[in-house]
């Protein structure tokens, strides 16, 4: 019986117990998700215009969709309207999406940012803790880019600055912008994905299945 079930486990859960879905393209990334919305740091967005500084506490209030905690140089938040957001521009920050619109007190399905500046010399890495607190470093390319990632456990944060989470004061990093989006009907490469309880559920209905075969032989 086990061994007649073996191949439906891994089916089925090989898929799903993945660390998220991690894309490099906007288009493809909001085409995955449900209902978005994107931080521009703009004065559109409720930010002042011009340049500044801002407290943690006051960064998370203007769009009101992101908490902000600047780990390296501490409440050293800094916006040029339209243009970018930064942590003194060479120092490390977490983002929170446990009290969005679009998600839960875990977190949530996706997030995307469009990456202005990244240093060669000293890379960030985005570390993400997922909703069930498992957690992601990936490695950050230099330059510009756009880093999103999408998974059903949802996001609940994502550091950047070292790997494995590491605050630092050095290298260069600034943002153009932050989209956050809800579950839409698939992953973004046709795999509809299948929620946990749905999936207990399943494997349980297959374990009954084979059990009443076995009788019936």
């Amino acid at each position: 019986m086990y061994k007649a079930l073996l191949p439906v486990l891994i089916l089925l859960l090989g898929g799903t117990l993945s660390a998220g879905t991690i894309y490099t393209d906007r288009s493809l990334f909001e085409g995955a998700l449900g209902a978005t919305l994107t931080d521009n740091y703009s004065t559109a967005d409720g930010y002042p215009s011009g340049f500044d500084i801002y407290s943690d506490s006051a960064m998370s209030a203007f769009f009101g969709e992101t908490k902000y905690r600047t780990t390296g140089f501490p409440n050293w938040n800094m916006v040029n309207s339209d243009v970018h957001y930064c942590a003194g521009c060479n120092g490390s920050f977490l983002l929170d999406f446990t009290e969005t619109s679009l998600g839960t007190a875990s977190g949530v399905y996706g997030v995307g940012m469009a990456i202005s500046t990244n240093s060669g010399s000293l890379p960030y890495h985005a570390f993400i803790t997922f909703g069930d607190n498992t957690t992601l470093d990936h490695a950050l390319p230099p330059g510009e880019s756009f880093f999103g990632i999408i998974d059903p456990q949802l996001i609940r944060s994502i550091h950047l600055g070292l790997s494995g989470g590491g605050a630092t004061t050095s290298g260069s990093f600034t943002l153009e912008s932050l989209t956050i989006g809800s579950l839409g009907n698939g992953n973004g490469n046709g795999t509809v994905v299948i929620p946990e309880p749905a999936l207990t559920a399943i494997v349980g209905l297959a374990l009954v299945g084979l059990a009443l075969r076995r009788r019936r032989q």
